[in-house]
C-alpha cells in the first residue's frame, strides 16, 4: 500500500506506470482494485452482513422485514 500511495501521488510516474500496467488486462483490474482500495478515506468501511436478526433493534428488524417483503412478496415473514 505505502508504495501504491508513492505512486499515485506522483502524476508523471503513475501515468507512466498506467501505461505499462494496463496492457496487461488481468493486472490491469487488480491494479485498478488496488487503486480505488488505497484511495477510500479510512472511516469507510464496506458493511458488515447481518448474521442475527436478534441483534437487531425493534426498528432494523423491521426495515430488514420490509426489505425482504419487497424483494420477495411471496416470502413468509
Amino acid at each position: 500500500m505505502r508504495l501504491l500511495r508513492f505512486v499515485v501521488a506522483r502524476p508523471r510516474l503513475d501515468a507512466v506506470l498506467r501505461r505499462q500496467v494496463y496492457r496487461f488486462p488481468g493486472i490491469a483490474g487488480r491494479a485498478r482494485a488496488a487503486i480505488a482500495r488505497s484511495r477510500r478515506p479510512a472511516g469507510q468501511v464496506l458493511p458488515v452482513a447481518v448474521t442475527e436478526e436478534a441483534d437487531l433493534t425493534d426498528k432494523a428488524r423491521q426495515i430488514l422485514q420490509d426489505l425482504r417483503s419487497a424483494i420477495d412478496p411471496t416470502r413468509p415473514h
